[in-house]
Order: structure tokens, then C-alpha cells, then sequence
């Protein structure tokens, strides 16, 4: 006894230990994926602004800005897991850019915030409207995507702007520098943040690989006649936009391939259309035109096929998943078609094979009752027996058909209190001629002032019907022994009481006994392999279990268990 608080304690303290290594490993893997994400968001920050500044900029103001497509793409697609190190990268990374082009303390501070403010509220506005359900592929996503771009590039230039202008005084024309830093933050967003986004989804959810194959291929085709395009001569293709030529393309990324490969395909005209308007190549690049006239033309490009793309990747794939979920709709009103289908052959085959026996003993009844009554002297006391028999036999078609009918019924059906002691007589008493005709004796072994049960007579009177003839059966081709039926009632525990069925048949094989109670499976050549499914079912509705026992040589016992009272989980009359 006095060793029990030390051996507690030293379990608590075990306990208290394991926790902490835990929780400092779990600490310490957060911590190394946040300084990983920020350093990765800071490379590629940092890379996408020095392209920017170093080939997309003339002496006046930068085309466009992919670094701002990358910031808000990737801050929209880590907003739950790592936002803090996505900014946490992107101040780190706009800092350097600024000190390394000997920027001032003060001006890299400026665009320190409205680099940081930008994605930041682009961000916010799309998890505030949309959360967990933003996605590429949704065209009111994409629109929601464009407006905050505009609220986020509104903001950060006209802080820009107001610091520029208010505290530098470097500015000339404020009113079209801050219209500049808009349209050129604005077309690095549409252009590379769809792109970003899809290829974050894409990681969570890879595409097939023929999905991948129909991507690439348009877009190797794509940046061969992009760069055909911006190349082509000024003079004959004045009066056509040459970007135009490049929506086929576009078009089939659109409408085969999902929208991160379609972004791919905008993000490759946007570049290459910037780099030959800013380097005077090609068609974007005519010397006669002024730089902002080049500018203005490159922008609205830019603008044109990047919003473009993307609506129309957008609206392709929602078509393709109203496509597929009608096609899953289809598929389930197939299924939903060959269920009831099931259904009715099944409460076919179950009257067909419930009633077949009775009208057999019907037709055997009477033709033995014309026997004896056509005889020079009629024996009218067997031929009032045979009658009495048609009759009960007659009954147990009714029976037969009100079984069916409650069994398949999806509503709960009345519980009576039964004694199994009488539905086991009164089973017996409906099949005694039939006993007679097959020389099977029966023995009753029915346990006294057995507790009663709930549930449906003409079920629990079908089930039993069935089994007892089941037996009767069985012992058909015996021959060189009594045939002997054994119907036996007992207690089964405190809760429940038990009635088997017992032949002296050739017994059931262990190959069939595993699977003996399942549809379609049956012993018997003419058999329809329902009557056991169904006495299953009904046995299970009433809370109860039906198990058969055999040795393969010595006949078979089934056993139906019922509790006294049912739990209240049970339903009595559902099928299955």
C-alpha cells in the first residue's frame, strides 16, 4: 500500500514528460515550416521583383508587376497555415530589393508597407467572403479575385503616392503615376495569382496524367507562336491585334485542361508580350510608337487575355463538374431504377415461392377428396379431412400473401404478444396432412408457460411454415430411418426465448452452410433460394437471430432466438 502514490506519481510525471517532448517537437516542426515558408516566398518575391525591375520597366514606370501576383497568390492559397511567414517573406524580400538598389531607409520603409498592405488586403477580402470554399474553378471566385485586386492596388497606390508626392515631392504627374502603379500591380495579380493559386491546389490534388499531357502540349504550342507573334513585321498586321491570334490556343487550355494550365498559358503571352513591348521587338515593340503609347498597349493586352483566361477556365470547369455531377445523377437514378427493379422481382419471387406449397396441397387435397368420394363406397370422413386441409391450406395463402406484403412495407407494423408454444402448433396442425403423405413423424418438446413475445403473427407463423417444411423436405430422399421432425421451445437466457427445428435429413454441407441464408442459395433442386433470406429478415426486424447447425450426415437444426423484449432499435416489418 505504501508504494502505490510513488508508483502514480512516477506514471504522472512519465506522462508529463512525454507531453512536453511532444509538445516541443510539434512546436519545433511549426516553427521550421514557418521559417521554410518564408524563405521560399521570399526567393521567389525577391525573383519575381528583380525580373520586374531589372526587363520590365521603362524610365517612367514598370509594365507590370508579377511579383504582386505571387505575394497574393500564394497568401490566398497558405491563408490558414502560414500567412504571417508569407508576409513575414514578402517584407524580408522587398526590403533587400529596395537596399540593394541603394534605396533610402525611409523609401525602402514605404514600399515595405504598401507591398505588405497590398496582398495583405487582397487576401483578407477573399477569405472574408469566401473561406475554405475560394477556388479557381469557380467564375464568381475568379470576379471576387479581380475585385479585391482592385481594392488591394487602389490602396497601396494611393499610399505610394500620397508618400511619394506629399513627403518626397519626386513626382510630376501624381494622378497618372498612381493610375500607372494600379493598372501595373493590377495585371501582375490577374496574370500570375490565378496561376499561383492553381498550382497550390494542384500540389493537394494532382491531375491525371493525361490531364497533364493535354496541358503541356498546348502550351509548348502556345509559346511557339507567341513568340511568332511578337515578331511578326508592324506594317501588315496594323489593323488586327496579333494577340488575338493567340486565343485558339488559349481557348483549348481553357476548355481541356484545368485552370492552373490555362493560367500557365496567360502567365507566357504576358511575359513575353512585356519583354518585346519593353526591349522593341516585334510588333509590341515598334520603335514609331511613343513608350507610353507601348505601354498602354501592353497593358491592355496583358489585361485582356489574362481576364479573359481565366473567366473562360473558370466557366469551362464548372461546366465539366455540371457534367460530371449529371452524370452521377444518371448513374444513381440507374441504380435507383434497377433497386426497385430488384425489389419487385424479389416480392415476386417471395410470393410465388410462399404461396407454391399451399396451392400444391390444395391441388393433392382435392384430388385425393374426388378419390375418395367417387369410390363404390365413399369415404366421407377422409374426404371431410382432405376438404379440411384445402381450407387450412387455403388460409396459409392468405397468410402467405399478408406476410409478404407487411414484410416489404416501409412503415412499422403492430406488435402482438405471441407464444411461440402455439404458433408451433398451430403450424403443425396446418401441415398434418402433409406429414402424413411424406411419413414424417413429429415430436414436440415445447417448454411450459414460455414467456410472450412482441411482434407480427403472420410473419413469425411464415417463418416457422417455412422451416418446418424445409425439413420436411430434406427428409424426403431418406430412406432406412425414421423421418423425424423435432420442433423444440426454451428459454434462452434471461431475455430471450428460443425454437428450433430439427430434421433427421442427410444434413446441410459445410461448403452451403456458411452462406445458407443468403439470396439465391438453395439446397433444393427446384428451390428459389428466398425462403431462408426472408425468414432472416424477419427473424432480424423482430430483434431476434436464425443460425443453422449441421454435421453434413445427421440432419439440420435451425434456431430462432427472440428476445422477450425487443430492444427499442428493432422494426418489426422493414426488409433489411
Amino acid at each position: 500500500m505504501t508504494e502505490a502514490p510513488s508508483e502514480i506519481s512516477r506514471h504522472a510525471h512519465a506522462y508529463i514528460r512525454q507531453r512536453i517532448i511532444r509538445i516541443s517537437r510539434d512546436g519545433l516542426v511549426a516553427w521550421l515550416r514557418s521559417i521554410g515558408i518564408a524563405a521560399a516566398v521570399g526567393v521567389a518575391y525577391f525573383l519575381a521583383a528583380e525580373l520586374s525591375n531589372s526587363f520590365l520597366i521603362t524610365p517612367e514606370t514598370v509594365i507590370f508587376w508579377p511579383a504582386a501576383g505571387i505575394s497574393s497568390g500564394l497568401l490566398i492559397s497558405l491563408w490558414s497555415i502560414g500567412r504571417w511567414p508569407v508576409l513575414a517573406g514578402v517584407i524580408v524580400a522587398t526590403a533587400a530589393a529596395n537596399l540593394l538598389r541603394h534605396f533610402g531607409v525611409a523609401t525602402t520603409a514605404v514600399w515595405v508597407i504598401g507591398n505588405t498592405a497590398e496582398p495583405l488586403i487582397i487576401a483578407a477580402l477573399m477569405q472574408h467572403y469566401f473561406g475554405a470554399h475560394f477556388k479557381i474553378d469557380r467564375l464568381y471566385c475568379v470576379l471576387g479575385l479581380f475585385a479585391a485586386a482592385v481594392a488591394g492596388t487602389a490602396v497601396a497606390s494611393t499610399w505610394w503616392t500620397f508618400v511619394y508626392y506629399w513627403l518626397v515631392g519626386s513626382l510630376n504627374e501624381p494622378a497618372a503615376t498612381w493610375l500607372h502603379w494600379i493598372v501595373s500591380d493590377f495585371c501582375g495579380i490577374v496574370s500570375v495569382a490565378p496561376l499561383v493559386i492553381g498550382l497550390a491546389a494542384a500540389l493537394q490534388q494532382p491531375p491525371s496524367w493525361r490531364e497533364v499531357i493535354e496541358g503541356v502540349a498546348p502550351l509548348a504550342v502556345l509559346g511557339v507562336m507567341t513568340g511568332v507573334i511578337v515578331l511578326l513585321p508592324p506594317a501588315p498586321w496594323q489593323t488586327v491585334l496579333p494577340a488575338a491570334l493567340v486565343f485558339p490556343m488559349l481557348l483549348w487550355l481553357a476548355a481541356r485542361s484545368q485552370p492552373v494550365l490555362a493560367a500557365a498559358g496567360a502567365s507566357v503571352v504576358s511575359i513575353s508580350v512585356a519583354l518585346t513591348a519593353i526591349y522593341g521587338l516585334g510588333h509590341f515593340g515598334d520603335a514609331s510608337l511613343s513608350i507610353d503609347a507601348r505601354v498602354l498597349q501592353t497593358e491592355a493586352i496583358i489585361l485582356v487575355v489574362a481576364i479573359g483566361t481565366t473567366v473562360l477556365a473558370a466557366l469551362f470547369a464548372e461546366r465539366r463538374e455540371s457534367e460530371a455531377r449529371l452524370a452521377q445523377s444518371n448513374m444513381l437514378l440507374e441504380r435507383e431504377r434497377d433497386n426497385r427493379l430488384s425489389s419487385i422481382d424479389t416480392i415476386t419471387a417471395s410470393i410465388v415461392h410462399e404461396v407454391r406449397q399451399p396451392l400444391a396441397a390444395i391441388a393433392a387435397n382435392g384430388s385425393a377428396a374426388r378419390t375418395l368420394l367417387e369410390g363404390t363406397s365413399p369415404n366421407v370422413a377422409e374426404a371431410r379431412a382432405a376438404l379440411d386441409d384445402m381450407i387450412d391450406d387455403s388460409r396459409r395463402i392468405g397468410s402467405a400473401l399478408e406476410s409478404a406484403r407487411t414484410l416489404f412495407q416501409r412503415f412499422d407494423q403492430e406488435h402482438d404478444l405471441i407464444d411461440l408454444n402455439s404458433i408451433a402448433l398451430s403450424v403443425l396442425h396446418s401441415m398434418d396432412g402433409e406429414l402424413r403423405r411424406q411419413e414424417v413423424k413429429a415430436q414436440t418438446i415445447l417448454t411450459p408457460k414460455m414467456p410472450s413475445i412482441r411482434g407480427n403473427r403472420n410473419q413469425l407463423h411464415q417463418v416457422m411454415l417455412n422451416l418446418i417444411h424445409n425439413a420436411v423436405e430434406a427428409m424426403v430422399e431418406t430412406t432406412g430411418r425414421t423421418r423425424t421432425l423435432k420442433i423444440r421451445t426454451q428459454l434462452h437466457g434471461p431475455n430471450a426465448v428460443a425454437l428450433s427445428v430439427e430434421d433427421s435429413g442427410s444434413g446441410i454441407g459445410s461448403e452451403q452452410l456458411s452462406n445458407i441464408f443468403e439470396v439465391y442459395v438453395t439446397t433444393k433442386p427446384q428451390g428459389m433460394g428466398l425462403g431462408l433470406a426472408i425468414c432472416r429478415t424477419i427473424i432480424e426486424s423482430h430483434g431476434g437471430q436464425l443460425t443453422v447447425s449441421s454435421d453434413g450426415k445427421n440432419g439440420a437444426t435451425f434456431k430462432v432466438v427472440l428476445p422477450i423484449e425487443p430492444s427499442n432499435e428493432a422494426t418489426v416489418g422493414r426488409a433489411g
